[in-house]
């Protein structure tokens, strides 16, 4: 009976691992409890890794714990889609008719967002089709590529950019009286997501970048004033847009500080 049992636990490991890494072919076969133990396993384990390679290089003030979640829910759920439609094309068209209902409002801030987006949807979809070398070998490289891209600042341009938040009732337009104010003291701005906060008002969050003195920079002796925009700078810019009437819960986030008014 032991020996039994010990047969069928090394004939389990060595299907496991011949179906992990030897079948990348395109016929479908019939979907066994193997295929989809190994399925689990390859998503659950490579959309751990791009999370956490996301979670890991992500640098900006947008950061979400429920985003680097959804890549590996995303991930999961691609896959088991991909093993259930196979070739039938009557299931990928019921699919896609159910997918066609869903209507996503959830506004992207960040560009690199949509790539993670990508990213665990592609390697869904290669488990779910049984390509599991192709999604190991794919995750791989790719996160190494990030973490170096991330390591070495690659596309850096050495501009400190900022984010500027604040309510905005609905039936006012701030465009008129925020324009003279974000002229004096920014380089940079533009819109990065407008969030429903009431029926009332709005969240509307600016990405924005204060205009640098760098003629004067060789003059400075001290190391905090070689930034490019000095805490009074940033305060003077917080009081005039407390200054409009309708404009509430302001707040400056500049890296992991914030300065609320």
């Amino acid at each position: 009976m032991k020996f039994q049992e010990e047969f069928l636990i090394s004939n389990f490991f060595f299907t496991f691992i011949e179906e992990s890494f030897l079948n990348l072919y395109t016929d479908i076969r019939p979907i066994t409890v193997i295929d989809i133990i190994i399925m689990l396993f390859w998503s659950i384990i490579l959309s751990t890794i791009i999370a956490t390679t996301y979670r890991g290089t992500h640098k900006s003030v947008s950061y979400s714990q429920n985003f680097t979640q959804s890549l590996i829910i995303l991930n999961i759920i691609i896959s088991a889609v991909m093993l259930i439609v196979g070739t039938n094309i009557a299931r990928a068209f019921t699919l896609i008719g159910a997918l066609s209902i869903i209507r996503f409002r959830t506004a992207i801030k960040d560009t690199r967002d949509i790539a993670f987006i990508f990213f665990t949807m592609v390697i869904g979809m290669a488990c779910g089709a049984r390509f599991y070398l192709l999604a190991i070998i794919v995750t791989l490289i790719l996160c190494s590529l990030i973490y170096y891209m991330s390591h070495v600042q690659f596309g850096r341009k050495h501009i400190q950019q900022d984010i500027l938040e604040m309510d905005i009732p609905l039936n006012e337009n701030y465009v008129d009286p925020l324009k003279p104010i974000f002229e004096k003291y920014l380089k940079y701005y533009t819109i990065l997501g407008v969030e429903s906060l009431d029926p009332y008002s709005n969240r509307v969050s600016f990405l924005i970048t204060f205009k640098s003195s760098r003629a004067n920079l060789k003059f400075l002796k001290f190391k905090e004033k070689e930034q490019n925009n000095s805490p009074d700078q940033r305060m003077e810019l917080l009081k005039d847009l407390q200054k409009v009437g309708f404009i509430n819960n302001i707040k400056l986030i500049e890296g992991t500080n914030s300065i609320e008014l």
